[in-house]
Parts: structure tokens; sequence; C-alpha cells
């Protein structure tokens, strides 16, 4: 994980932001094969990125997220998945500024 750049770690939480726009916009709607595979490759991605902690985290956002989709009272899976969406931005953030200061050191 030493080599992981602060750029990779930032444009893939861009990417996965953006897909989550899409989850929310399709509360309630039920299975979207292709979301599904995008938010699947989303988590594969971020486990290879972050350190154990971080993998939880983003498997656990994925699934909130999945949640969002297939339920039919989506306020609920709404706010939790807004809380796993901050707390892993939070935590890509931090593991971004560290991969940073290593660089400059």
């Amino acid at each position: 994980m030493d080599n992981i750049s602060a750029d990779e770690l930032l444009h893939e939480l861009s990417s996965l932001e953006a897909t989550m726009a899409q989850v929310v916009r399709c509360a309630g709607v039920g299975s979207i094969p292709d979301l599904e595979r995008r938010l699947d490759a989303h988590a594969r991605s971020l486990r290879v990125l972050l350190d154990a902690e971080g993998a939880a985290v983003a498997a656990d956002t994925v699934d909130a997220a999945k949640r969002v989709l297939m339920t039919a009272e989506p306020d609920a899976p709404l706010m939790m998945l807004s809380m796993a969406r901050a707390t892993l931005a939070a935590m890509v953030r931090r593991q971004a500024s560290r991969s940073m200061s290593h660089k400059v050191a």
C-alpha cells in the first residue's frame, strides 16, 4: 500500500461518489444489475487501495448502497448510506493525506 498515490485514492473516491449519486437517484427502484456491478467494482478497487479497516468501511458502504436500491422505504437506508459515505470519504482523504506527506518526506 505504500505505492498508492493520493491521486489514485481521490480519483476512486470521486468515481465512487458519482456512482453513489446515481444510487440515491434510483433509491427504492430495485435491482439494477449494471449499477450493482459498478458498486462491486468500486469495492474491489478500494480493497486494494485502502488498509483493512478502510476496505471494511468500503464494503459496508457498498452494502448500504445496495440496500438503498432494494428497499421500498428508502428514507432510513439513505440516512445510513449518507453516514457510511461520509465515513469512507474521511478515511480515503486521511489516507491520501498520509500518502502525500510520505511522498514529500
